[in-house]
């Protein structure tokens, strides 16, 4: 079983939106890769079991051929969280899209409702004096 070994803490680096996406389509086509090598490996081993004729051999071909299917369940999981990564990235930005949309909205409203509270005091000014016709 093999380990994980992480960087120390200290070094790092925040990697921003885009490069995160960046990564992770090149994860994904590696591990898109990586899938087809195992199930073409996997496909040649159970080729394999079926024309062996000794147990002890067979036994040996079963082994390596559930380590493989194992490995391609693990491939898959990765693959699926990989693709909700880049959904979520997508749901994210249309998200930020949509805020921005808003509050340009909101603002321009602002604007407007600022200008007609003008135009209203200028009428009522001109009402109020009086006609010096």
């Amino acid at each position: 079983m093999s380990t994980m070994v992480y960087p120390r803490e200290e070094k790092l680096e925040k990697l921003s939106q885009e490069e995160i996406i960046s990564n992770t389509k090149l994860v994904i086509q590696g591990l898109e890769a990586l899938k087809n090598e195992h199930n073409s490996i996997l496909h040649s081993l159970l080729e394999t079991i079926k024309c062996l004729k000794k147990d002890e051999e067979a036994n040996l071909v079963h082994e390596k051929s559930n380590l493989l299917r194992k490995s391609v369940e693990m491939i898959e999981l990765g693959l699926g969280e990989a693709q909700v990564m880049m959904a979520l990235s997508n749901h994210l930005n249309a998200v930020e899209s949509e805020k921005q949309k808003l509050r340009a909205q909101v603002r321009r409203l602002c604007q407007e409702n600022q200008w007609l509270r003008d135009e209203l005091a200028n009428t009522q000014q001109k009402l109020q004096r009086p006609s010096s016709a």
